[in-house]
């Protein structure tokens, strides 16, 4: 285990809150399903940005290619929601929220790639 430290940095926590949150609406109660699986590693990640302290490089890596697939997956999304939905206000609605995720990804990613600079 290699040890990272992580200071506070409320912009990155406030992105894993956000993702949480949103998984915990796909939580079903009881299960060790992958809803609650994400919304307990961003639960954890939110946690440890707000507050700051260790944790080891693995899970900043994970979270780093996380946050890599979410901004390279996103133009993808959109086209397949464009192809898949007529209805364009629904289409539109879904759109902004896959780019609102994918800018705060690539913010996120930018801030968890300096840290892995830093630790090598």
């Amino acid at each position: 285990m290699q040890p990272i430290k992580v200071q506070p940095n409320p912009q990155i926590a406030v992105i894993f809150k956000t993702w949480s949150t949103e998984w915990a609406k796909e939580v079903e109660a009881g299960k060790k399903d992958t809803a609650n699986q994400f919304h307990t590693v961003y639960n954890i990640a939110a946690d440890l940005f707000d507050k700051g302290g260790e944790i080891d490089i693995a899970v900043i890596s994970a979270l780093f290619n996380d946050c890599k697939k979410k901004t390279e997956m996103s133009e993808q999304l959109v086209n397949k929601i464009k192809i898949s939905l007529k209805d364009d206000e629904r289409a539109q609605q879904l759109i902004t929220k896959v780019n609102t995720a994918a800018q705060d990804a690539a913010f996120a990613m930018n801030y968890l790639g300096q840290l892995l600079l830093q630790s090598a």
